[in-house]
């Protein structure tokens, strides 16, 4: 059965022109750019899949996006994987 994951992420789009910074504040060490918002939401589920499939003990709990600040330009979005396909 697949072990479908979800976590509130913040894109931000003014950190660079022409790039989007995305953060996985649950998961960290996670900070990927892209250069739309679709292409940095796949690498940076790519890059939580990665990080959380070398995880022993239990998987961090994903915080409610109501517990993310985000920066005036900035957004918060879900970032969602199947960790399956990172073991």
């Amino acid at each position: 059965m697949a072990q479908r994951l979800v976590y509130p992420a913040i894109f931000d789009p003014t950190v660079m022109i022409n790039r989007i910074q995305v953060t996985v504040p649950d998961v960290p060490g996670v900070k990927v750019m892209g250069t739309t918002n679709d292409d940095a939401a796949q690498k940076a589920a790519v890059a939580v899949g990665t990080k959380l499939a070398k995880v022993k003990d239990e998987l961090p709990v994903p915080s409610t996006p109501g517990e993310l600040k985000a920066k005036p330009g900035q957004t918060v979005s879900f970032i969602v994987l199947d960790l399956d396909e990172y073991k």
